[in-house]
């Protein structure tokens, strides 16, 4: 059966197992829509994207009217411990199809003494992010998101069984509350790839499982010891037969701080090549920071450092990243700053592949909703960008700036 149907087979497998049960499933439906202006200066013209195959870190490079992403999520609960969630989206880049982002069955019995136990298998994101809060691993606070979850959208999730225990602090008396979350997966083999050969990006694209994700056809892939790497990846693939894992600490001060630490680890073989793929050995550390300042003001930020391995020593980088983001809430409107920044180290010793990589953005977002379905929103990016891999090409500058404006229209239906 293709892994893009795995969702749909265990929607009809929970809904008959209920039915048979005598239990009552019931669907929930969620969708979000936008419709923009997108704007650039001319400092960006004729520098595509990567999913074009140039080496921009936006995800336009023209003026154009954009539509989407579409997303929708699909829930149903029943009378039982057991639920189900289903995550949709279109979009006009990346391979222009619509598809699955994320699927999984969900099992969650009544408390145990104050504690809750939590397991979910299927297709997710990790609990990573602070940002990505919205409907279908969307932020609620800009259109784009930050290079962190930029870069976890295109390449981050897998065939995952996850166990989540919690100690939630109203069941204990106490304003202090903890979750310890573990997970195994598999089908995250390619992790890295992106990072490697284009760097960090900001923008909106959730890959679809089963998806492809093209960048670049450098120089260097088209000589030894690189000839074998293709100037694509389909990141949810399995290639090496190792199980990778995760594990968290959520830690949650009253409903005002909260922090997240994460250390991930595809435990993939670096020398394994199979299906047109090398599978890459990534691990990382994560922290993911929110403080509510006061009932207007709220501050929230991650940190991401980490390293990702090809061939035998043929690609070797680490990296590093971290945005801050102070959103305020008005009563009519919401306005939100964002500034990150992002580097690459190369440490391998192969000729004429040099991945490094910095570089830091700035982003502006302002939402005024407009009925109880429609928000307008406007929002302006300015990127400072610097890529080594650029100078395979005789002339192309190693330093870019970039700057996008963004007028949109967003629907949602909860």
């Amino acid at each position: 059966m293709p892994k893009i149907h795995h969702a749909a087979a265990a929607f009809i497998l929970l809904v008959a197992s209920a039915q048979s049960a005598e239990l009552t499933p019931w669907l929930e439906l969620q969708a979000k829509a936008e419709l923009g202006w997108v704007q650039h200066s001319e400092q960006h013209k004729n520098l595509g994207p990567w999913w074009q195959q140039g080496t921009g870190q936006l995800a336009i490079s023209d003026d154009r009217l954009t539509t989407g992403p579409i997303l929708a999520a699909l829930q149903i609960n029943s009378d039982s411990p057991w639920s189900a969630r289903l995550h949709l989206s279109h979009q006009q880049a990346l391979d222009a199809a619509s598809g699955v982002t994320e699927a999984w069955l969900q099992y969650q019995p009544l408390p145990l003494d104050g504690y809750r136990l939590k397991v979910r298998a299927g297709w997710f994101y990790p609990a990573l992010s602070l940002e990505n809060t919205d409907l279908v691993w969307s932020s609620p606070y800009s259109s784009s998101f930050s290079a962190i979850n930029s870069w976890f959208a295109e390449e981050l999730r897998a065939k995952t069984l996850e166990l989540n225990v919690s100690r939630p602090g109203r069941a204990f008396n106490s304003n202090h509350s903890w979750q310890a979350v573990l997970g195994a997966f598999r089908n995250n083999d390619p992790l890295g790839s992106l990072i490697a050969w284009r760097g960090f990006a900001v923008h909106n694209l959730q890959t679809r499982i089963g998806g492809r994700v093209d960048f670049a056809h450098y120089p260097s892939l088209r000589r030894f010891p690189l000839e074998l790497q293709p100037d694509w990846v389909e990141p949810f693939v399995e290639l090496d037969g190792h199980t990778g894992w995760y594990s968290g600490l959520h830690y949650l001060y009253r409903q005002d701080t909260e922090l997240r630490f994460y250390h991930y680890d595809n435990r993939a073989d670096p020398t394994v090549l199979a299906q047109g793929q090398y599978a890459w050995l990534n691990k990382f550390d994560q922290l993911a920071f929110q403080q509510q300042l006061s009932e207007r003001w709220r501050l929230v930020s991650q940190y991401l450092d980490g390293r990702t391995e090809m061939g035998y020593d043929t690609v070797l980088i680490d990296y590093r990243a971290a945005f801050v983001l102070l959103n305020y809430q008005h009563d009519l409107w919401q306005a939100t700053l964002r500034y990150d920044h992002w580097q690459q180290w190369d440490r391998d010793a192969t000729a004429g592949d040099d991945n490094s990589g910095r570089g830091h953005n700035w982003t502006f977002a302002w939402q005024f909703p407009l009925s109880e379905h429609w928000v307008f929103l406007s929002e302006f990016s300015r990127m400072n960008s610097h890529q080594a891999s650029r100078g395979q090409w005789a002339g192309w500058p190693l330093q870019r700036n970039f700057y996008q404006s963004q007028f949109s229209l967003i629907w949602r239906f909860d």
